[in-house]
């Protein structure tokens, strides 16, 4: 695994981001394509559609690979088919894309300008930085607390679980990846200290049980 790189952008299966790899690669971007699926997630029924590669690059290479992605497809956006799904979009739900464009693919946010364009409706490129600049900042936000999960952290601890474990690290150690390739701690710190406490219990009640399984045992 390369170090210092920060996901770029995800998808659903490895071969969607094969023409984009060869296209940093042909541009001597370092690149590295991580598979973050899980076996365990795929036995319990998990849905398919969710994201499950992450092509990481360096964060200063975002600007530069965002650029070539545009050239790679301002052909494709030229030629689209008239039935493609987003000419039956509404301007609102193209607006909603643009404003939004982590949660699309580059090829719909890009078209979405297009169309929107098209409509006499086009977004300028000036208030599109400026919308950018305000999703990473709302998208900064921490999480809402997650309180009846800090509960049932205690609870796990408390009865030597190791669930209690699994609760008390995500609190503590969850991040959320930003648009512009930063990471954040998604709960606030006052969440993080329950999930340091839960983490701290769990170890002292883990032990306790054991001593007292061993007690007993022995005078069994």
């Amino acid at each position: 695994m390369i170090k210092g790189l920060s996901t770029y952008r995800k998808f659903i299966y490895e071969d969607d981001a094969l023409e984009l790899m060869e296209i940093l690669k042909q541009n001597h971007i370092t690149y590295e394509l991580v598979n973050n699926s899980s076996q365990l997630d795929s036995n319990f029924g998990g849905d398919i559609n969710t994201k499950q590669f992450e092509l990481k690059i360096h964060r200063e290479d975002f600007v530069i690979a965002e650029n070539l992605e545009e050239e790679l497809l301002k052909n494709e956006i030229e030629n689209v088919a008239e039935d493609y799904h987003l000419f039956d979009y509404s301007d609102e739900e193209l607006v909603e894309i643009v404003t939004k464009k982590e949660e699309w693919n580059k090829f719909d946010y890009l078209l979405a300008q297009k169309i929107l364009k098209q409509r006499g409706k086009e977004i300028n490129p000036e208030l599109l930085k400026i919308i950018n600049k305000q999703r990473i900042e709302n998208l900064a936000t921490e999480e809402v607390s997650p309180t009846w999960l800090i509960i049932i952290g205690y609870v796990c601890a408390i009865l030597g679980g190791l669930f209690g474990v699994f609760i008390g690290a995500y609190l503590m150690y969850y991040k959320k990846a930003m648009p512009n390739g930063g990471r954040m701690y998604g709960f606030s710190r006052k969440d993080r200290s329950h999930g340091q406490n839960i983490l701290i219990i769990s170890g002292i009640a883990f032990l306790f049980w054991i001593v007292v399984r061993l007690f007993n045992y022995k005078n069994y």
